[in-house]
């Protein structure tokens, strides 16, 4: 286990979540000193002397923009957090020996942004970002699900010209046995024109 990681994960931990299932309220169960922390590291255009309520505002409002954008940019940090914290059936421990350098790092690009909290040890996401989680994951779903809907569509173009060529064949068959049918009526009229013609001729 990545010894930095895991002392920086501690350093920002909180005791309690919020009543407030939100993002600021969130932020506002740091301390001060914790706080600073995401300023340094962010390199943000927040001043340490503020106020904290000042600050706590001033972060939130960043990560609001950063958490889509470092999602958006990883691929495998979102499938972590969708899988293994939102729609997982326990909280992860965060000092589980067992707990791998890849996902005590994606935990803590998690905490860095807000998209999870550090509560106690155990992995915490506030309500209203988890609600907009699943939301996304499901409009994906749907977005995938989508051109599946167009197949029998196509299928049934096909059926249509399959049925056209199949009636295009059978008018062609019904052509070639009428034709057939003539040459033979014509030759059978020939043939009893051809018999008349020899009894005339036995007569006289």
């Amino acid at each position: 286990m990545n010894k930095q990681h895991l002392e920086t994960a501690k350093q920002l931990e909180i005791k309690k979540a919020p009543e407030e299932q939100s993002t600021e309220a969130a932020n506002n169960q740091y301390t001060k000193k914790q706080l600073t922390h995401f300023i340094e590291h962010h390199d943000l255009d927040i001043a340490k002397s503020w106020k904290k309520a000042e600050i706590v505002e001033a972060l939130t409002e960043w990560m609001e923009t950063a958490q889509k954008d470092v999602l958006d940019s990883n691929s495998d940090l979102q499938s972590f957090y969708s899988e293994s914290v939102v729609n997982a059936d326990e909280s992860l421990n965060i000092y589980d020996d067992n707990l791998s350098d890849d996902s005590l790092e994606n935990i803590l690009k998690l905490v860095e942004h807000g998209l999870a909290y550090n509560v106690d040890g155990q992995l915490w996401v506030p309500a209203e970002i988890s609600a907009e989680v699943s939301a996304e994951d499901n409009e994906s779903s749907v977005q995938v699900d989508e051109p599946k809907k167009e197949a029998p569509k196509k299928q049934t173009t096909s059926n249509s010209q399959s049925k056209t060529t199949s009636h295009s064949a059978s008018s062609s068959f019904e052509k070639a046995e009428s034709i057939e049918d003539q040459k033979k009526a014509r030759l059978e009229y020939l043939k009893k024109q051809a018999k008349r013609k020899k009894k005339g001729k036995k007569r006289k």
